[in-house]
């Protein structure tokens, strides 16, 4: 299996690149015309929901944002200075033990961390 993927508008466009490269399917906030720079969490949370993809993100108010949790799955990168490569390692390391509904029903943000690799 693969995520469905959306990456927050902070993270490299080479992050998106390499976990298309690893098979998952992913989209950018910033290259989304119904999203883009400066779109709330808010809204961004909403698109994650209605389009059935998990929230890729460098921006802790995604932790403290309970019924964003609730509603979508988050991937927490705590670390912006880890090399995209390494993150979507992460992610696919992520993914071989979680499916992606296990993900939204976690209680919290998976933080993305070398623990999973």
């Amino acid at each position: 299996m693969v995520f469905r993927l959306l990456l927050d508008e902070m993270t490299e466009a080479s992050l998106s690149e390499y976990c298309g490269e690893l098979g998952h399917d992913v989209e950018r906030v910033v290259e989304e015309p119904e999203l883009g720079r400066g779109t709330s969490d808010t809204v961004v949370a909403e698109y994650a929901e209605n389009q059935g993809r998990l929230l890729v993100t460098y921006d802790s108010d995604f932790l403290t944002d309970t019924a964003a949790q609730r509603k979508i799955g988050v991937l927490y990168q705590p670390d912006d200075r880890t090399p995209p490569f390494e993150t979507a390692k992460v992610i696919d390391a992520v993914e071989e033990h979680l499916e992606q509904r296990q993900v939204v029903d976690n209680s919290g943000a998976i933080h993305l961390t070398s623990r999973w690799l």
